[in-house]
């Protein structure tokens, strides 16, 4: 999932349009695997998912 979210946002990046459908979609997906991060017993491996969900956020807020 994290790898469809990371082209997800690439190709927000290139259409640089934050109200476009795909990066409505991408928006939707981050929040659906930060749900999923919580969901993580294992504290270690939640924080590295955490880190690029991190990035890949402040990508998509970097446009707007």
């Amino acid at each position: 999932m994290l790898d469809k979210a990371e082209r997800m946002v690439d190709r927000c990046l290139n259409c640089g349009n934050l109200e476009c459908d795909e990066c409505e979609e991408a928006r939707q997906l981050l929040d659906e695997i930060r749900d999923m991060i919580r969901s993580i017993d294992d504290e270690r491996a939640a924080k590295r998912f955490s880190i690029i969900l991190d990035d890949l956020e402040s990508k998509l807020e970097n446009l707007g």
